[in-house]
């Protein structure tokens, strides 16, 4: 019977990951380079939640290049398509997400704004649905209706917030993210280093 590696996924110890193992193969201290990633991504975690702009800046930028890169792709797309109707629904939505793309990277904080506003939106919507969900089944009901009525609540907030408080929460959303990637990596440098 063939032996198997297990998948770093389903076993979630460091050991088995296969980068961990590359990193020990390397020579030197491999570990303190993880490490120093790991510090730099929660001091960049700390100026994201003590400045929201830096994080409403970036996440504009990082929009508005994906508009655009999204907006040459459809436009590629309709000059190749073969039906005439998809043609020029391809040729219009290039043209959109160009046109946004080149707003949001030409303003930023507004660029990240409007994805507070787009989850403010999904928010009621989602909450709208698990509500009505919850009144047509049994299963759940007071969980699905907590839920529902928890996302509207929050996507009201978003809408009707000012631009500090939409700032001030997808700057907390990128800040999360880096905390918790910076702790995995420094546990990450901590394993390889007594490795």
């Amino acid at each position: 019977m063939e032996r198997t590696e297990p998948d770093p996924l389903l076993t979630p110890d460091v050991g088995h990951d296969p980068v961990v193992r590359q990193i020990e193969r390397t020579p030197g201290s491999s570990w303190g380079w993880v490490m120093a990633y790991g510090l730099l991504l929660l001091l960049v975690a700390l100026i994201v939640l003590v400045n929201p702009l830096v994080s409403g800046v970036a996440t504009g930028l990082l929009l508005g290049i994906a508009l655009v890169v999204c907006g040459v792709a459809a436009l590629a797309a309709g000059w190749t398509a073969l039906s005439k109707r998809a043609r020029w629904t391809e040729l219009l939505l290039g043209i959109l997400a160009l046109l946004a793309g080149v707003f949001a990277i030409a303003n930023p904080v507004a660029g990240a704004l409007s994805l507070v506003v787009a989850i403010g939106f999904w928010l009621i919507l989602s909450g709208v649905f698990q509500i009505a969900f919850a009144l047509r089944v049994r299963e759940d009901r007071g969980w699905r209706l907590l839920l529902g009525g928890l996302d509207v609540v929050l996507g009201f907030i978003l809408l009707l917030s000012g631009a500090w408080v939409g700032l001030a929460f997808l700057a907390t959303l990128v800040a999360i993210s880096f905390i918790v990637r910076g702790v995995f990596l420094i546990q990450l440098a901590l394993a390889l280093r007594k490795a």
